[in-house]
């Protein structure tokens, strides 16, 4: 039996997925989630440095039974790439038959992951800001220019203050805007970036107070991206409420991680659950005045969703990527 997989790069899949799209197919996923329609098990993580290797890799196996889609995500990091002039992420995303196990799809992952995670704080901010005139982004690297492209294809916004340790890095920030339709603001500090802001986000890899409680305002939305601790416990403890794209992983990252360790945090501190609350089971923001803290985590099952998307897209298209027979 003949039986041919597609490889598709990068370039093939920036053309054919734009934000719209991602930002689409995540808020559908996550909904399918909490409506239970997803079988997502935990990752496994493989640390190779044990072994001499300087890098480490997640296998995040998922099936989406809406889209009958199902793979895995392959991503990891890899602290030689830099060296090499290739990004210290790398992912690729497998599609196979979910009926047969046959491979349909080897994609490269990594305009995906990162398209991906900028659209979770599109979603999160269109759910749960009581205001989004003004926007803070602290970190105004690759993550950053993709939360904001993203939170600029769904959320009005007036003003978007940046705080970086590289002036040079905010310049090249603002010029890959050149259309912006809200003034930019280049802030000496994270404190005047942060106070009067409606929403803050935090997208670097530092573990440090970023971000202090006395400067959140109320009814603010303070968002912190994957495994970092980059604010002051204090803007978890008195927050009014906390918010996350998944409980379980969220107890093992960031800020929440360390609380939890301490016992001050439980899987019942969560109030909000995004899935959950796209599944009609939660309310989002009740009070305008309540300061919300959102740890977003990011699942492999959003990237398989992606892919699947791709591979209809393509479909549509008639567009015929590089088939490999793997009968030979």
């Amino acid at each position: 039996m003949e039986h041919k997989a597609m490889i598709i790069g990068e370039e093939t899949v920036k053309k054919y997925l734009t934000p719209e799209d991602v930002i689409d197919c995540v808020e559908k996923t996550w909904r399918w989630y909490g409506e239970g329609k997803v079988v997502m098990p935990n990752k496994i993580t493989t640390d190779m440095t044990s072994q001499g290797v300087a890098g480490w890799f997640n296998a995040m196996p998922a099936y989406i039974q809406p889209m009958d889609v199902a793979g895995v995500k392959l991503v990891g990091g890899y602290d030689e790439n830099r060296a090499l002039g290739l990004p210290y992420i790398m992912a690729n995303v497998m599609i196979t038959d979910s009926r047969t196990g046959l491979l349909k799809a080897v994609i490269s992952g990594n305009w995906i992951n990162d398209l991906r995670t900028g659209a979770q704080p599109a979603i999160m901010a269109k759910l749960l800001a009581s205001s989004t005139d003004v926007i803070t982004i602290i970190g105004t690297g690759l993550q950053g220019y993709m939360s904001l492209l993203c939170m600029s294809k769904v959320l009005p916004m007036k003003e978007v203050r940046l705080s970086d340790i590289s002036e040079a890095a905010m310049d090249r920030f603002i010029q890959r805007f050149p259309d912006a339709a809200f003034k930019f603001v280049k802030c000496a500090s994270n404190e005047k970036a942060c106070r009067g802001a409606d929403v803050i986000i935090t997208v670097t890899n530092a573990n440090a107070n970023l971000v202090e409680y006395d400067w959140i305002k109320k009814g603010a939305l303070v968002m912190t991206m994957g495994s970092f601790r980059e604010t002051s416990f204090d803007c978890v403890r008195k927050a009014d409420r906390i918010a996350t794209d998944h409980v379980g992983q969220s107890l093992h990252r960031g800020n929440v991680k360390e609380l939890a360790e301490l016992g001050e945090i439980t899987a019942e501190s969560f109030d909000i659950v995004i899935p959950d609350v796209l599944a009609g089971k939660q309310a989002a923001r009740v009070n305008t005045d309540d300061y919300i803290y959102a740890q977003i985590i990011g699942t492999g099952v959003l990237d398989v969703a992606v892919g699947g998307l791709l591979l209809e897209k393509l479909a549509a298209a008639g567009e015929e990527p590089l088939r490999v027979d793997m009968a030979k």
